[in-house]
């Protein structure tokens, strides 16, 4: 009988006979990785794209919106697991963790909202729809939020392990939806983004939400300044470390590659895939910064014109 291409090893140590006992076979398929990104120029669009609508447009909303493009782009990438088989999700549905602070005790809470299909809207809608939703959620007004809370505080710890079981398997396993008795479908959507920049976290990596059946965690940390080479030139500017978790079931190179592409070109070259701030300006202040710009041009060359010229009937010095 042929032998096996291994054999027993002399002695193995302590520790090696140790582990082997406390972990069995790997049966994990989170994929971690990370890149710091050249945030300047994102950053001084966003400033100029609040300013032009009103609407406070942040990081994590352009995150977001990279987040649905990239699925749009790839409607492969934007899958779920089901049972043994990997599907494609109909709708691109971002899910954004948001922080709630208990000021009594002086801890926090994690909930969330999920926006649906996040890429059939500009990132300035996104801004609205985020702030609204999350306004909501930290003041104890979101109905979902609300329901979901009062049932989980209504469970004993000892249950909850199966009472997560038998909401899974209603929200996944059953073909048809079940809202109507508190079961939303698909509560968590394509991607979970979750910035942990407000916390000064400059790296980390969030992990996969077993019961979420959410593939890929998207997290922001702190935005600070970084040293980036550019023609063999040393400069300093601000960057942004990113991390993603990904589920290897769906997402293998090839597909982590498309979307780290996606992200790097989106996140260094805003104004190549978007439009300028403008666009959300009112007609009415586009015609009036229209009406200045030559005014402004003016009196930058130092020319006299007709706001700065003098009254009739009076000399200027």
């Amino acid at each position: 009988m042929a032998k096996k291409y291994w054999s027993r090893s002399k002695r193995a140590s302590s520790w090696r006979k140790i582990s082997v006992g406390i972990w069995g076979k790997p049966a994990d398929p989170t994929v971690y990785g990370y890149e710091c990104l050249d945030a300047d120029d994102l950053l001084d669009y966003l400033d100029e794209v609040s300013e032009a609508s009103g609407e406070k447009v942040t990081l994590t909303t352009f995150l977001v919106k990279i987040l649905a493009d990239t699925f749009a782009a790839y409607p492969d990438l934007n899958s779920i697991v089901i049972g043994n088989r990997v599907l494609r999700r109909e709708n691109v549905d971002i899910f954004v963790q948001v922080a709630i602070a208990n000021e009594g005790d002086g801890q926090a809470d994690l909930s969330g909202v999920k926006l649906r299909d996040v890429d059939k809207m500009d990132f300035v809608a996104i801004a609205k729809k985020l702030r609204s939703r999350a306004t909501q959620v930290r003041t104890g007004q979101d109905a979902e939020m609300e329901q979901t809370k009062s049932m989980v505080d209504k469970v004993p710890p000892m249950l909850m392990p199966w009472m997560l079981k038998i909401v899974d398997f209603l929200t996944y396993a059953v073909p048809f939806e079940l809202d109507a008795i508190g079961v939303r479908s698909d509560p968590f959507g394509s991607a979970m983004v979750t910035n942990v920049g407000q916390f000064d976290i400059r790296q980390g990596f969030a992990p996969l939400v077993p019961a979420s059946r959410c593939p890929l965690v998207c997290m922001p940390c702190a935005v600070r300044d970084y040293a980036f080479v550019y023609d063999k030139q040393v400069v300093v500017r601000r960057g942004l470390n990113c991390s993603f978790t990904l589920d290897h079931r769906i997402f293998d190179g090839y597909q982590i590659g498309q979307i780290v592409r996606e992200f790097r070109n989106r996140v260094n070259h805003p104004r190549d895939y978007y439009p300028p701030a403008d666009h959300w300006r009112e007609p009415s202040q586009v015609q009036a910064a229209n009406t200045d710009a030559p005014v402004a041009k003016a009196k930058a060359a130092g020319k006299r014109t007709p706001e700065a010229a003098a009254p009739s009937g009076s000399t200027s010095s």
